[in-house]
């Protein structure tokens, strides 16, 4: 498929089918128990709500239409005071909030690697361990780094969303990059 080169939308404006797909991925849906999370999603945008709430936001809200509880933040060390700040928000509307920075086990790139020579850092497959092992109902992500969140995401065994994605060179929006 190559989605950017269709000129007639007719999946969009039409409700086409245009990888004959469509039956098995409704199916799917239904078979997969994931119909009240697409609901539910759906809540933060319909009847006019799209752009009317932040993404923290929608998060605080989607977390209540789903009935968690517990909320795990998998975060960077370079975010930490961003991790705090959205701990307190996550807080106040009565979330339990679980945390799990990325250098969770002190790890060391030589034990990871003999080709690396730097210190503790990052650890996503123990990050996403110690979130499995949590009782966190969903994870909000929050600046790992590329590839490491590949890892994360690849080991991580409950439904997260992602707040932040690093860009330094773009103070965290990468969308930036294309304008």
């Amino acid at each position: 498929m190559n989605c950017l080169n269709c000129t007639n939308k007719n999946c969009k404006l039409n409700a086409k089918d245009c990888n004959g797909s469509h039956d098995e991925v409704v199916a799917a849906y239904k078979e997969s128990g994931a119909v009240p999370l697409y609901e539910n999603a759906d809540k933060l945008v319909a009847g006019g709500r799209a752009g009317s709430l932040s993404r923290v936001d929608e998060i605080i809200e989607f977390a209540e239409l789903q009935g968690y509880s517990t909320v795990g933040i998998a975060y960077c060390f370079s975010m930490e005071k961003e991790a705090v700040r959205l701990k307190e928000l996550l807080d106040e509307t009565g979330l339990k909030v679980l945390s799990f920075r990325c250098t969770v086990n002190g790890v060391k790139e030589t034990e990871i690697s003999d080709k690396l020579t730097g210190g503790v850092n990052c650890n996503p497959i123990g990050q996403a361990r110690a979130v499995n092992a949590s009782r966190a109902d969903l994870v909000i992500e929050m600046g790992l780094c590329l590839g490491h969140d590949i890892l994360f995401h690849q080991h991580l065994e409950k439904p997260f969303t992602v707040l932040a994605v690093k860009d330094r060179v773009h103070g965290h929006n990468p969308l930036k990059a294309l304008s």
